[in-house]
């Protein structure tokens, strides 16, 4: 059977007490960590490795959703009582975000350097995160070997296509830049909804949500299309800002550390400020909660990638360049 217990029994077991810890480095496969962390890289220190890192994470994201309807599989502690949540999930298990999103960044970063100190930093930080995801009995094994596999071949495809890609979207006027972004974007919704179209009568078991809520008094939601709106609105955002950006806003991430240091509280703020007072709206009943989930996820993309580098040029954190093309 593929959902398998005994991986993470045995780790809950011969390991007590690693819950914190093991919520520490499970945090390299969150998606709010890469959202702290591609700013830096963005803003700070290189523009293109930056963009192409939250472009990737927003595409691994949404693939990632997808995936999870369509395999619409339950979590550790769904299933079975042995298995202690030490963390709550409410969406489905299959394959791992964290380990998808982990290996995908992570990967990329090594295949940037191309150094092998830095690879072995990086395999050995997504090993972690799967054990991590597995000692806090939200994964099955399966989960993240599935996770790791659907990542290596979306990177290896990102890697190919990359610089044909950001050539031929750079080629094409700005409102068109705008356009296809939000094409793509849609298309990552579309394909989510067609798979919950295809449940026909199946529902999510109800022990499923008795065992989940017995543990952590959290209703799960796994068919909700909120991750996918969430991540399509990021890649959106970003995508669209990077176009409009590299048209009307040339920027260089050189200056001296104290700028460097400005830019990334002064941008990270307004990110936090924006991400929290439409928390509220994002919990809503019904479309218009669908609706503002995808209006500020595609708001922090926009800002991230033109809204943060204008605001930085007009008070002097940054310094423009001759009109460049960002995504190279």
């Amino acid at each position: 059977m593929i959902f398998q217990t005994a991986p993470n029994i045995a780790l809950q077991t011969n390991a007590p007490g690693l819950g914190f810890v093991m919520l520490l480095v499970s945090l390299l496969g969150s998606a709010d960590f890469y959202l702290a962390i591609i700013p830096v890289i963005l803003w700070c220190y290189d523009k293109t490795l930056g963009l192409r890192l939250l472009l990737l994470c927003s595409i691994i994201i949404a693939i990632n959703a997808a995936l999870k309807l369509l395999f619409h599989a339950p979590r550790p502690y769904w299933i079975s009582t042995e298995v202690k949540a030490f963390a709550s999930e409410t969406s489905f298990g299959m394959p791992s975000a964290a380990a998808q999103v982990s290996l995908a960044f992570l990967g990329y970063i090594g295949a940037w350097f191309r150094k092998t100190p830095v690879w072995i930093i990086c395999c050995a930080l997504v090993i972690l995160v799967g054990i991590a995801r597995m000692y806090l009995g939200v994964h099955f094994l399966a989960d993240i070997l599935t996770g790791w596999i659907f990542a290596m071949v979306i990177l290896l495809v990102f890697l190919r296509y990359e610089n044909s890609a950001a050539t031929w979207f750079l080629q094409k006027p700005v409102p068109v830049r705008i356009l296809l972004a939000l094409g793509a974007s849609c298309g990552f919704i579309l394909l989510s909804q067609v798979i919950l179209f295809s449940y026909g009568t199946w529902q999510v078991p109800a022990e499923w949500s008795a065992l989940a809520f017995a543990q952590t008094q959290e209703l799960i939601t796994p068919t909700s299309l909120k991750d996918t709106l969430l991540a399509a609105g990021v890649l959106f955002g970003a995508a669209a800002g990077a176009g409009i950006s590299a048209e009307y806003i040339p920027y260089c991430v050189d200056g001296t550390w104290s700028q460097k240091a400005a830019r990334y509280f002064a941008g990270i703020i307004v990110l936090g400020v924006l991400w929290v007072a439409l928390s509220a709206a994002t919990k809503s009943p019904g479309l218009f909660g669908y609706g503002m989930t995808y209006f500020r996820a595609a708001l922090a993309g926009v800002w991230v990638t033109a809204g943060a580098p204008l605001l930085f040029l007009k008070f002097g954190l940054m310094t423009s360049e001759g009109k460049t093309q960002s995504l190279h």
